[in-house]
Order: C-alpha cells, then structure tokens, then sequence
C-alpha cells in the first residue's frame, strides 16, 4: 500500500510540475515576444480577399463587407446556395459575387473563389469577420522571408452577453500561449476566421483533392479547412505568424448552447489534425518547443483528469479499509487527500507544496491572461470560467468521437 501511495505522489508530482512549466514558460515568452522583421514593397493591392458565405445574419455580413471593402483590396465573395441579399451588398461594395446554386460546403466554395485569385497573396475569411482599418496593409507587411502564412489578433465583438465574456476569455488564454510560440519561431495554427497565405502556396492546395476531399477513415470530411492550410504551410517548412498589431472581431454565439456545439466542432477537427500532426511528422519538425506545446495543449484535459484519478484511488482504497460516512470529508481527502496513514504528515506536506506551485502557476497565468482583457476584467473571468469548463468537456468527448461528421454552420 505504501508503494502504492508513493508511486501516487511521484506521478502527481510530475503532472503538477509539468503544468507549471507549461504556464511558466508561456507567461514568459508571451511576454518577451517581439516582431520588427517586416518589408515594405507590399500594399493591400497585392492581396484579394476571399470569403465563402451561406446564410449568414445580413446586418453582420454587412459590417463585414463594409469593412472589407476599406482595406483597398479585390475581394470576392462565395455564397454556398445563398444569393439574395448577399449579392446586393456585395456588388454595392464593389466585390465580385459568385454564387453556387447546390450548397456544397465551406471547403468547395473557398476553392470556387481560387478562380478570382490573381495577386500573391490571398486573405481567406469568414463571412462574420470585422476588420479593422489598416488590417490587410500590416498582415502583408510580415511577409518576409520563410513565412508561409500571417493572422490576426481574434477578438470577440461585445454583444454584452455571457456567451460574448467568455469566448474573449477564451481568446486571450489563446493568444498567450500564441505569443509565446511567436517568440519561438512558428505558431501551430493560424484562426479561420481570418488567415493570409501566399498564392503559390495555398491556390494549388485548396484546389487539390487533398484539401476539397480531405477524408477521415476513408470518408470525405467537411472539417478542418483552416488547419489544412496552416499544416501545408508547415510541412512545407514556411512559417505561421501573427500580427498582434491587428485585432480582428468576430461575432459569438448567442447562447452556451450553441457555444457548446461550436466548441464540439472544433474541438472533432481539432483531434483530427492532432493526428495529422504526428502522421506528416510536422510535431517533430520545428523543434522540442514546438513539439511540447502541440502535445501539452492537447493532452491538458487528459493531464487533469489522471491527476483527480491519482489523487482518488489512494483514498478510494484507504475508505475501503476505513469506511467514513462522513462525506465531506472523504471529498477533502480526494481534494488535499488529507492524513489517511501514519506517514500522513510527510505526505500531507508533500502534497499541501504541490498544491501550492500548481495554485501559483495556474494564478499566474489568468493574472497574465486578465491583462490583456479590456474593460469589465471580472465579468470576463467570471464567464470565462464557464467557457473553459465547456471547452474542457468538448474537447475530451471530442477525442472520443472525431471521426463524426458536423454540418457546416457560419459560426
């Protein structure tokens, strides 16, 4: 039993210590992340913008078009089945629409708009999506050489509700972990909301059967359009990076719902380009930093729920020998896994050091993360802890039915 307990405390130890050094090392290189790299040959003329649409709210795709068509670029706009009033605003704008009668999915009317592509560079985004002035002139400007691909910032518009605080959350947990990869070279993932490629990477790629019937056990997959360019730019051996000087808005869900359903999509694409990742080599290409991210940030739920089945078991056995019908305090045992034999000192201390580098840690990290949350940080934390509470059950039901195929919604 005494084995037992100690291999318990040695794996618990190892789960909180890699935790820590996960937050640890993102705090610090979010923080010392930097990009003056950057050319200036290029201009919004060399870029058209690309955006499929399919029954998206017309007021928000009119805000988008609106600040589309300000950045000084061609763009072109897809509707998947969708026509009126779509084409209206976009041809008011001065875009070119095209519109595809049998809707076929996002990933079939991204490759209808390659047809319109003529420039070096193509920004691809969603019908949802609110640039800032100013966007498509800066992300074109990190086009130096070795980078394959540029994104934004993602930030939520806030509708002021819930759903609104933690999906921003969300989103500033991300970029710390983003920025940290920055300063390490390449992030894994460029957000499909909103990405720029360069064409003679991306146009033969989208067009090809390996992105428009991408396939997950021999079944043709609607999932993961943005991961596929961000991966064929990687195995490529070109770089993702981003511009934080550009914060694009992006509108939420309405309701947790929905959140919660959106997070499920996700979180199946996600799983499959985990598998990807390790299939292509590509976890492997871009050094050991690279490489503990990918696993870590996926593996992190998992990490969890080992280290609530570690701290269980012991007390799960010691109450069989025990039995305490106080039920609180078998809950505390579980918890801080309390005195439960006579080395209970020792390990209560050993454990109460655990707790406290995992408390410091993970402190830390929301602190960093409330720092970069504008305006009404509580609320934000408050919701945001719901978000993430959603985002850590998706993601591990997620792992366990990828395959299943979602339909493709604009949000």
């Amino acid at each position: 039993m005494h084995l037992l307990y100690l291999s318990v405390f040695l794996g618990i130890g190892v789960l909180t210590l890699t935790t820590f050094t996960y937050y640890i090392i993102n705090i610090m290189g979010s923080k010392r992340f930097s990009r003056e790299n950057t050319r200036s040959d290029l201009s919004p003329s060399d870029v058209t913008i690309c955006i499929p649409v399919y029954k998206e709210d017309p007021e928000i795709f009119e805000e988008c078009i609106n600040s589309v068509s300000a950045q000084g670029s061609k763009f072109v706009v897809v509707g998947d089945s969708s026509l009126e009033p779509y084409k209206t605003i976009v041809e008011a704008q001065g875009g070119i629409f095209v519109h595809k009668p049998v809707r076929e999915g996002q990933k079939k009317a991204i490759g209808k708009s390659m047809e319109y592509v003529d420039t070096p560079y193509i920004l691809i985004m969603d019908s949802d999506t609110i640039l800032p002035e100013g966007a498509v002139s800066s992300m074109v400007s990190h086009f130096v050489e070795g980078v394959g691909g540029v994104g934004p910032n993602i930030g939520i518009k806030n509708t002021g509700t819930p759903v609104a605080y933690g999906a921003e959350f969300v989103e500033r947990t991300r970029e710390i972990v983003y920025r940290s990869m920055s300063a390490h070279g390449s992030v894994m993932h460029l957000d499909g909301p909103c990405v720029m490629y360069r064409t003679d990477l991306i146009k033969p790629f989208i067009t090809s059967d390996d992105f428009l019937n991408f396939k997950v056990f021999g079944k043709t997959t609607q999932l993961g359009e943005d991961w596929l360019m961000a991966l064929h730019a990687l195995t490529s051996d070109l770089k993702l990076v981003k511009d934080y000087n550009v914060r694009v808005e992006i509108y939420p869900q309405k309701t947790f719902k929905k959140f919660f359903r959106q997070s499920l999509r996700w979180s199946r694409s996600e799983w499959v380009r985990f598998g990807m990742e390790f299939k292509t080599g590509n976890a492997f290409k871009h050094g050991r930093f690279y490489t503990f991210e990918l696993v870590y940030t996926y593996m992190m739920p998992f990490i969890a729920i080992a280290a609530l089945f570690l701290r269980t078991l012991p007390v799960l056995l010691f109450q069989l020998h025990h039995p305490d019908p106080n039920l609180f305090a078998f809950i505390g045992k579980v918890t801080f896994l309390g005195n439960i034999d006579h080395f209970g000192s020792i390990r209560g201390l050993f454990d109460s050091l655990l707790f406290g580098i995992n408390f410091t840690g993970s402190g830390i990290f929301v602190l960093t993360v409330a720092g970069k949350i504008n305006g009404e940080r509580l609320k934000t934390l408050g919701y945001g802890a719901v978000a993430m509470g959603l985002l850590f059950v998706t993601t591990v039901y997620g792992a366990f039915t990828f395959w299943k195929e979602p339909k493709w919604g604009t949000r």
